[in-house]
Order: structure tokens, then C-alpha cells, then sequence
């Protein structure tokens, strides 16, 4: 392993006018060229563990115990607001399209992360091993995470893997940490040589103790960009308490190339990152939608164990390591806040532990970035899933936006998202993945559909629970830390996702799920060219007449058409030429069942109007 290179080290900072809060340090690191390993060797792998049933993989740092033993106990004697004015599912719910047991793991938490290639490959990761399946869920090859990197050397304290899938390269990435001291701490990064990941991939073992101290690496996220992988890491000491070991948030940025070639990963570090001379905890970095964005590169952070709060870290790299990249930082307000969530209890009367409020996954297309973390809904006191979209298209000035996604048959957590679009900047399109458990439902996992709008649907199970979780001689199990979620860059709609679910035995197992859209909207591009300005419809919601207004640049001839929200049934109202300016249509809803439908407008093939109509009589 190579000794860190400090070819730079120095302190920058923002504009004047922030210079007092954000401050931050460099250095740069290569890792010697990789070692090559055959995917398809051969090897007997036993994967041998000797578990302690009171032992459990790390738990986040910022998860504080104390706060919420006590919110577990407020919760206990809480009463949930009365007449919750709750949200109505507007948007048309996915569909599973596949669905199969994935790996097995003998560890605890079950974290999860899952990548699909343009090939049909799937990699899915647990705490212990990976999986690889073929596009129908055949299953290839496995391998646990020791024997996937031994060529590094000795690999006996495996967990938090992550995969990702290179739709540019068309290659994939795996990472995953070794070791819980500074003594042998690690960050394992394999890029697969071609799209066949079955095949020969390049490793590194990149060292988790950046400095020679008494630290280590914990809890990674990644992301990629045209020519860049990132990974952001929680630093935290030696012997002890989670509350005191967390040092700070560290940042890599990397050329993807390198790893791809096996040569000499050249590497940036952002380390010392603080606000207000705090440091900043649990930085998430913001993935690509169905294209990677660049070449700067955005991450998002909260407060994550604050009860409440309403601060959101925006952070961006803006350049390329072949250019002179610096991190800015803007700090925003948020208009609904987000908070520590109470505990999770399973119907065996054990709990399932949430953690803290985190940013636990992002994306960014069109300008928005969309996020979800844990968060507490505060009218039923229970745990809930925050969603939180970030306008940065105009980079001076981004805006935040948030809302809670709750139920109250089930308490929710550790989401994750992913684009779910037709790929146009106007299409908003998401797929959010979360985890659900209640007093009478078996720990499983669901996914939610939200649209152009951000109208959401109801939740899909995609796998629920045979039994409650119980590994651990205690009444908090783990849960798992997170899930994973990926657009199937060449399937319109489609998504890959991976989560955990409880067994009979007391375990927890994988399900591996592939979800599709079933928006009636999507593909379906707005022409710029031809589409209507100053839409304008009322009332809404519509009792006995829908009324639309719109204005159109030049004469032309338009179909009127309404559809059903879940696409089942569409209805041609009028064929008619609309004519330049101030365009009036009306129809009747008298004879149209209570519900919510979509008025597309038409124009030689193309959609120029798609709203959206609720009727109640």
C-alpha cells in the first residue's frame, strides 16, 4: 500500500463573504496499479464467521441512544393527531415486473445495494457477500466480500458494500469497507475490467486511515460522473463511544479511468470539512439521473441528529481533477422541517433501530436534486421518510423544498431513490424505495411512485415480511442501514431495487425487485416549439365542468383526450383547431366517476398540454 502522497495541502475557503464558515483541506493520494483478480476462478469460499449473537456490525455514529430511548418512550403515551389531513395517492403506482429471493447473509444489519448493467447483469451486495444474477434473476456467481478482495490481502471485518453500474463505460463498481480500527482499516474498491462483471476486475485497497492516527473509515456512499467516482466516508477514533468517535466527514474524489485501466488511482481527499468550525457529518454525494452531470458534483448533508431542525448543506465540487476543483458550500433552509425518529417496533414486541435523520440518498436531474433521509413525522411520532427536492438551477440561489411521507398503518425508513422518467429535463419522475414494519406486519419493504408533479402513489409491497427480526439478545434489532435503487438506464420507467425482509426463523433475507413506471405520460416530450403557454385550469378539484385556458403561438389542430390515472381507459373528447392567442376549452364531468385523470392535448403526434383533473362529485 502506498504511503499518501502530499503533493498539495491547503486551506480553502468561500467567496469573502462566507470565509467564517465554511473551511476546508486537500491532499492528494495515488494507489499503487491494481491487483487483477478472475471473477471466474474456481475458488472454494466457505466465507467462515464466528458471530457473537450480541454483536452487530457498526451502527452509524450519529445514532444517539439515549435520545431515542426517550422518544420510544414519548411514543408510548403519544396520541397521533386527530383527522390527519394525509396525503391522497394521485400518482398511478409502479408494478413489480420481477421479484426473487436474493443473497443470504449471516451478519446483522442487512445493508443493501443493488446495480443493474445495460447487459442484463445484476450485482447485489449484502454486509457479508455479492451476488450476480442475469436480467430474468438466474443466478451466476457469488462470492463473499473476504474472497472477492483477498488478493489484497488478509479480509476477516467486511461490511458496508455498495455497487454501482458505469452506463458511459459500461463497466461496474463495487466498494466496501475492511476493518474497524486503525490498525487495518480500508476501503475496497473493484472495477470490473468489461461489462461482464463475471469476469476479470481491478482492485484497490484504499486506506481508511488517511492520516496514521488512531482513526477509521465508516459508512461509505458513491456516485459517479462522466469521469469521476466518489466516495464520502465518516472518519471516527479509536475506543470510543459512538457519540464521541466521530471526527468528521471525509470526501475522495477519484478518476474512474484509472480503476477502469488498473492503473495508478489518482485520488483528491476533502478532509476538515466545517461550517462554523462544526464539523459536517454524513455527507451524501448526489448521483446522476439517466445521465451523469458535470463535470462539478453536488452532495447534500443535514443535521442528522438534531429533534428538529431545518438546515440543509448543499456542497459541489466544481471541477474535474484534471482541472482545479475547490468545494463550495451554501447553506439553505428548508421549509418543512425534518427530526430524530423514534424506534420501529416489530409485531414480537422488539424494535427495530432507525438510526438518525441522515441523507441517505440522492439524485439530480433537470436542474433539481431530489433526497431522501429518516425523519419523524411529528403528528404521529413515528418514523417516517423525508423527501426533499433542491432547485439549483440557478446556482447562485438554489431552493429547498421538503415534505413527509408517512402512513399510518406502518412506520417507514432508510429510502432511497432513483429516476423514473421519461428523460426530458420537465419529467421529474421518481421511484422511492423504503423499508416498512409495523406492530402487526413483519418487517418487508415497499416502493412509491411519484410524478412530473410530485404526486405520489400509494405504496407497492414489493416483499413482506414472514416474521419479525431477532438476531440480536437485545429489544433493539437492526434494521439495516440502508437500500438500494437504480434506473435501468436502456428500460423507459424501470428500476432495479434491493431490500431486506424478516424470515420465520428470526433472520432477515434479500429480495430483489424489478419496478416499472406506469405513468401514461411517459416518453411523452413536450415540443417546445409547438407546446401551449399560460396553462391555467379550474376548478380543481371539478365538480361538474373542467375548464382549461391556454395559449397557443400559431393555428393548429388539436385532440383532446382524457385518461384514466392508472392508463386503463382513455376518452377523445374533441378534435378541433385551436387558433393563436387565448385558447378557452370546457367539458363536461357529470359523467365521470370520482378520481383523478389526465387532459392530454395533442398536436400532430405530440403533446403539447398534460394536466392533471380530480373529480369530485
Amino acid at each position: 500500500m502506498k504511503k499518501v502522497i502530499l503533493s498539495t495541502l491547503a486551506l480553502f475557503s468561500l467567496s469573502a463573504a462566507n470565509a467564517q464558515e465554511l473551511t476546508y483541506k486537500t491532499m492528494n493520494h495515488n494507489s499503487a496499479p491494481a491487483v487483477v483478480v478472475n471473477m471466474s476462478d474456481d475458488v472454494a469460499d466457505y466465507d467462515p464467521k464466528l458471530v457473537l449473537i450480541k454483536s452487530a456490525a457498526p451502527i452509524p455514529v450519529s445514532s444517539t441512544k439515549y435520545q431515542k430511548l426517550l422518544l420510544d418512550e414519548q411514543r408510548k403515551s403519544f396520541t397521533p393527531v386527530a383527522n390527519r389531513n394525509h396525503y391522497k395517492a394521485a400518482a398511478p403506482a409502479p408494478t413489480m415486473l420481477k421479484g426473487f429471493i436474493g443473497n443470504g447473509t449471516n451478519g446483522t444489519p442487512n445493508d443493501n445495494d443493488v446495480c443493474i448493467g445495460n447487459s442484463g447483469h445484476i450485482i447485489s451486495v449484502v454486509n457479508t457477500n455479492f451476488v450476480m444474477y442475469n436480467d430474468t434473476g438466474r443466478f451466476l456467481l457469488s462470492k463473499s466480500l473476504s474472497n472477492f478482495g483477498k488478493a489484497l490481502g488478509t479480509l476477516n471485518r467486511t461490511y458496508d458494500p455498495r455497487a454501482i453500474y458505469d452506463p458511459i463505460a459500461d463497466r461496474f463498481i463495487v466498494v466496501f469497507l475492511q476493518g474497524t480500527t486503525s490498525a487495518d482499516t480500508r476501503i475496497i474498491t473493484g472495477f470490473s475490467q468489461t461489462n461482464d462483471p463475471t469476469k476479470e476486475w481491478n482492485f484497490y485497497a484504499i486506506p481508511g486511515n488517511t492520516f496514521g492516527d488512531s482513526s477509521w473509515s465508516d459508512y461509505p456512499i458513491i456516485s459517479l460522473s462522466n469521469n469521476e467516482l466518489f466516495i464520502t466516508v465518516n472518519r471516527l477514533r479509536d475506543n470510543s463511544s459512538w457519540q464521541e468517535g466521530f471526527i468528521e466527514s471525509l470526501i475522495w474524489q477519484g478518476n474512474k479511468n484509472d480503476g477502469y485501466n488498473g492503473d495508478s488511482l489518482r485520488k483528491k481527499i476533502y478532509y476538515d470539512i466545517k461550517y462554523n468550525d462544526k464539523s459536517i457529518w454524513s455527507i451524501c454525494p448526489v448521483k446522476g439521473s439517466n445521465e451523469f452531470y458535470g463535470p462539478s458534483h453536488y452532495f447534500v448533508s443535514v443535521r442528522p441528529s438534531a429533534l428538529q431542525n431545518d438546515t440543509v448543506f448543499l456542497h459541489e465540487i466544481t471541477d474535474n481533477l484534471n482541472g482545479n476543483p475547490t468545494l463550495t458550500l451554501k447553506v439553505l433552509k428548508t421549509d418543512v422541517a425534518y427530526g430524530l425518529q423514534p424506534n420501529a417496533p416489530q409485531p414480537s414486541g422488539q424494535y427495530l433501530q432507525t438510526n438518525d435523520a441522515r441523507v441517505l440518498s440522492a439524485t439530480h436531474h433537470g436542474g433539481v436534486i431530489h433526497y431522501v433521509g429518516n425523519t419523524i413525522d411529528p403528528t404521529l411520532f413515528a418514523p417516517s421518510v423525508y423527501y426533499g427536492k433542491i432547485d439549483v438551477q440557478d446556482k447562485n440561489n438554489p431552493t429547498v423544498k421538503g415534505r413527509i411521507i408517512s402512513y399510518d398503518s406502518m412506520d417507514i425508513g432508510y429510502p432511497s431513490i432513483a429516476y423514473a422518467g421519461g428523460g426530458f429535463g420537465a419529467d421529474q419522475s421518481m421511484m422511492i424505495t423504503f423499508s416498512h414494519v409495523s406492530r402487526t406486519k413483519f418487517p418487508g419493504n415497499s416502493v412509491i411512485y411519484a410524478d412530473w408533479n410530485g404526486e405520489l402513489s400509494a405504496p407497492v409491497h414489493l416483499r413482506r415480511g414472514d416474521g419479525s427480526i431477532n438476531v440480536l439478545q437485545d429489544t433493539i434489532e437492526r434494521w439495516g442501514d440502508y437500500t438500494g435503487i437504480q434506473p435501468i438506464y436502456n428500460k423507459l420507467g424501470e428500476c432495479i431495487i434491493t431490500n431486506s425482509y424478516g424470515v420465520p426463523n428470526g433472520g432477515h433475507n434479500t429480495w430483489v425487485s424489478r419496478v416499472k413506471s406506469n405513468d401514461v405520460r411517459l416518453g411523452v416530450k413536450q415540443n417546445t416549439a409547438e407546446t401551449a403557454q399560460q396553462i391555467s385550469i379550474y376548478p380543481v378539484p371539478t365538480k361538474d365542468y373542467a375548464q382549461i385556458e391556454f395559449e397557443l403561438k400559431q393555428s393548429m389542430i388539436l385532440t383532446f383526450s382524457l385518461v384514466d390515472i392508472q392508463g386503463k381507459s382513455t376518452i377523445e373528447l374533441l378534435r378541433d383547431k385551436g387558433k393563436a392567442g387565448i385558447n378557452q376549452f370546457t367539458f363536461s364531468t357529470t359523467d365521470l366517476p370520482n378520481g383523478v385523470y389526465i387532459l392530454n392535448v395533442n398536436n400532430h403526434e405530440k403533446n403539447i398540454i398534460s394536466k392533471r383533473i380530480v373529480v369530485t362529485h
